[in-house]
């Protein structure tokens, strides 16, 4: 029998690729007959380079940056040597990852160490630009990462602009002369799901902005301006950002404006998060082989099935036959599952109610748990797989 296993992480507990091999263990332990393959994946969001690493080779490169609050840094992004591309992942220097909690503060941070791993990319001699976006600390539109990749900004005295979410309503004007000169020679693409617009009500700042440590009035202060920013950027670039499908992800840089930004700043494509993921893994070809694909994350629920990653993997599943057995940590809304013909079972790893650091703690055995009791059901025929062709 042919498994696919292929897992997103375990948010906070376990990483993509990680799941898959526990998941393996435990089912090759009571059905030792399984031909396993593992895939894992990501949702372009934190952990996406140590995944797309795992199935794809490259190396880590490191630079030395600034993190959203201006400090140095060094961050690193993955270079795949045989296509020169680069896949910088904005949380590993603009991330809220790199801030403690009384940090978090939406007005004051920038986008400046995203721009700046960019920049060393193009020195590094990319062909290829891909930036995955989610997890931000910021919601300054990319201009911090355009500060970094040579733009300048400037307001209606000629004073430059200083490349935080708090100054974006100050721009007028922006100079395009020294821009990075390798720039307007690669091909780039912006990654993700989320499908928020730039500005307004359901835009960057006002669904993204809180968590990262805006109040009422910062929130107010940042969607100004960001809906001021999106006319300078039409003005100069003739590119309409409310108007592109997830312009308000990573704080209008594609959650914080940024792959509005992103579109005009590195004229890039915004692409599906998970579809590319999909595709670069070749997961179609790897479904076709299989008679049965163990999928899951931390939380599955109603959401899961609204184009996110486990979203599309499920709908490719079903249009290659291969059904479903879903893995998970926290089961919700189990109608939509049941909802869903293609799986054929779903279960939590946890074996009782537990507190959130144990069962943090306790996932990498609890998957090999998991693992076992689907492996013994499936050495005696207990979940139908793929019929034969």
């Amino acid at each position: 029998m042919n498994i696919l296993i292929a897992p997103d992480s375990f948010k906070d507990a376990l990483a993509a690729p990680l799941v898959c091999e526990h998941l393996r263990r435990g089912l090759q332990r009571t059905f030792p007959a399984a031909n396993c393959r593992l895939l894992p994946l990501a949702d372009g969001g934190e952990g996406t380079l140590e995944t797309m690493a795992a199935v794809l080779g490259g190396v880590f490169v490191a630079a030395e940056v600034h993190d959203p609050l201006c400090r140095p840094i060094r961050a690193e992004y993955l270079w795949l040597p045989e296509t020169a591309t680069a896949v910088v992942e904005m949380a590993r220097a603009s991330g809220l990852e790199r801030l403690a909690d009384t940090e978090r503060d939406a007005v004051r941070t920038t986008t400046l160490g995203t721009g700046e791993l960019l920049a060393h990319a193009l020195d590094h001699g990319a062909r290829h630009l891909v930036l995955t976006v989610g997890g931000s600390a910021t919601n300054d539109a990319g201009l911090g990462l355009a500060t970094a990749l040579g733009y300048r900004f400037f307001d209606e005295n000629g004073h430059t602009v200083p490349p935080t979410g708090e100054q974006l309503g100050r721009v007028r004007r922006i100079d395009v002369a020294e821009v990075h000169p390798r720039l307007a020679a690669v091909s780039c693409r912006v990654v993700t799901d989320v499908t928020n617009p730039f500005f307004g009500p359901t835009g960057a700042a006002h669904v993204f902005a809180a968590q990262k440590g805006a109040d009422v009035a910062a929130i107010a202060h940042l969607d100004a301006g960001l809906r001021a920013f999106a006319d300078v950027l039409q003005g100069t670039f003739g590119l309409a950002v409310q108007q592109l499908p997830g312009s308000g992800a990573g704080g209008g840089m594609a959650g914080g404006g940024m792959a509005g930004g992103a579109a005009a700043f590195l004229q890039a494509r915004i692409s599906s998060a998970a579809d590319w993921v999909l595709e670069l893994t070749g997961a179609d070809q790897l479904l076709q082989a299989a008679d049965l694909l163990i999928t899951g994350e931390g939380r599955v629920d109603g959401q899961t099935w609204q184009g996110k990653l486990l979203g599309r993997l499920l709908a490719r599943a079903a249009h290659h036959a291969v059904p479903v057995v879903l893995v998970c940590g926290t089961l919700l809304e189990v109608d939509a599952v049941l909802a869903d013909p293609n799986v054929l079972y779903a279960t939590s790893i946890l074996p009782e109610p537990l507190p959130l650091a144990e069962a943090l703690r306790r996932t990498p055995a609890l998957l090999e748990t998991q693992g076992a009791l689907l492996g013994r059901l499936l050495a005696h025929g207990g979940i139908h797989c793929k019929p034969a062709p």
